[in-house]
């Protein structure tokens, strides 16, 4: 089995469920909540597999990672108007929602497709997360 194959058996169940929460309910219902933990799980598994789909496929890694922190970013602020229950409800910013997709997609993908990320963003990727652990 290919490794696109296995990631779309691998991210089938979580589409499944993002299917049926984003067309089940009137869109003036969904933007009144904030997003919640499994929310931002749904939009995370989307963006991941939107870019290890498209960056595996020969999109150029700038392109496929924008393309998918973006459409993660869009359903945050269309279903949620930017607001995330962890954050106490905070709106973020487009700015704001790009960032922390594009973060998610990337820290996601280093275990979900990592032949996807360049070598040199692996490296950075991999030391921001010693930095910020404490491990120096």
């Amino acid at each position: 089995m290919n490794l696109r194959q296995h990631l779309l058996k691998i991210l089938t169940v979580p589409a499944a469920f993002a299917s049926f929460g984003l067309f089940g309910i009137p869109a003036h219902a969904q933007q009144l909540k904030p997003a919640t933990n499994e929310d931002i799980a749904v939009y995370q598994a989307m963006g991941t597999s939107f870019f290890c789909m498209s960056a595996l496929d020969g999109i150029d890694f700038p392109k496929a990672l924008g393309i998918s922190a973006s459409t993660y970013a869009q359903a945050l602020k269309g279903r949620h108007q930017g607001k995330v229950a962890s954050l106490k409800g905070k709106t973020l910013t487009e700015k704001e929602m790009f960032a922390a997709a594009e973060q998610q997609i990337l820290l996601r993908a280093m275990s979900a497709c990592p032949k996807a990320i360049p070598n040199d963003v692996q490296t950075k990727i991999k030391e921001a997360i010693k930095k910020q652990s404490g491990k120096s």
